[in-house]
């Protein structure tokens, strides 16, 4: 008898079973269940906000600046500019800066709704940097670079900060006066041809570097504005009512003035190369740009050029023409009080 139930339990292993139609085939007794399900796990001291306010979201964020892909590059722009901390360091400038160079419009676009929202006193330590790359825009092959590069000058020339629009003028004065010459297709170099006051290839509005003359005349408006606000600043001295009555009113002794250096020599010891590294540098007594008659003396050997181009914009009448006008009336303006202070 137990033999018989032993015999019977070993073949029931190997019978197999009848398969019903409709009904589930029976699971083998070595089957294991890989199913799951996911659940959410909710934790109410979660912020979103302590995590993008981090420094290490920031930095990453200034990492992507440089990312090849313009769409990241313009987003990483928009994440900074929402999530600007209260002092901004020297790392943000570093990273923004180049992309004044930027060949996308929207990312310098978004390069300067940034720097707009710096706060001043963040900037003025870097005005510098930004100038560099200020100046290499005006100075670009690509015609759209060009055109943006007076809308950074214009920032940093309306800057609420009166010490960050004058650390242009006084440390790039000739600098910048050169790349207005190349932006607008001036020749301010060339001497004037003889019986000309109009120097060779100055006044040419047909073509400014490779851009064709439908993009110059597009562009001319913003680039004479920034001209126009440039040379205001360094020739004009903006006194407050205080500070001319203050003028008005000598407080020295009478004979001081004997005993000063001349005004129209600001670095009268330059020419000994005391205080720079190359001594085979040529100095002139005009190497300071600090007030507005060695900013003038500057002006001077490139405004037979600078007043021929704006001559022949005036001619051309319009929005173009009134703003060459404006400058060249004041140009001469300044040149006679300049030259009454001399």
């Amino acid at each position: 008898m137990g033999s018989q139930k032993k015999q019977k339990e070993k073949r029931k292993d190997f019978v197999k079973p009848k398969l019903k139609v409709g009904k589930t085939k029976p699971k083998a007794t070595s089957y294991t269940e890989l199913g799951f399900r996911a659940k959410a796990i909710g934790i109410p001291e979660q912020s979103i906000t302590k995590t993008h306010t981090s420094r290490e979201t920031f930095d990453h964020y200034l990492s992507l600046a440089r990312h090849h892909s313009h769409s990241t590059r313009r987003e990483a722009l928009a994440y900074l500019q929402a999530h600007l901390p209260e002092e901004v360091d020297s790392s943000l400038f570093t990273s923004i800066s180049p992309l004044i160079l930027d060949p996308t419009p929207t990312v310098r676009a978004a390069v300067l709704s940034l720097v707009r929202a710096i706060p001043t006193s963040s900037l003025a330590p870097h005005v510098h940097l930004i100038s560099l790359y200020i100046h290499s825009g005006m100075t670009h092959l690509a015609p759209d670079i060009r055109a943006d590069s007076s809308k950074f000058l214009l920032f940093v020339l309306k800057a609420e900060d009166a010490d960050i629009p004058m650390q242009l003028v006084t440390r790039s004065w000739e600098k910048t006066l050169h790349c207005f010459g190349s932006l607008l297709g001036w020749d301010l170099a060339s001497p004037p041809p003889p019986g000309s006051s109009i120097p060779a290839g100055s006044g040419n509005w047909n073509k400014v570097g490779n851009a064709t003359s439908i993009d110059r005349i597009a562009n001319a408006p913003g680039h004479l504005d920034a001209l126009s606000l440039f040379l205001r600043l360094g020739l004009s001295e903006n006194l407050t009512p205080e500070m001319q009555a203050q003028r008005e009113v000598p407080v020295y002794h009478a004979d001081t003035t004997k005993h000063l250096i001349p005004r129209n020599a600001t670095t009268p010891y330059a020419r000994l190369g005391l205080f720079v590294e190359d001594k085979g540098r040529r100095w002139t007594a005009v190497s300071s740009t600090e007030d507005i008659g060695a900013r003038y003396q500057l002006l001077k050997g490139m405004l037979p050029g600078i007043l021929a181009g704006l001559d022949s914009g005036r001619r051309q009448g319009g929005e173009i023409g009134r703003k060459c006008k404006y400058l060249i009336d004041f140009l001469d303006k300044a040149k006679s009080e300049t030259e009454k202070l001399q």
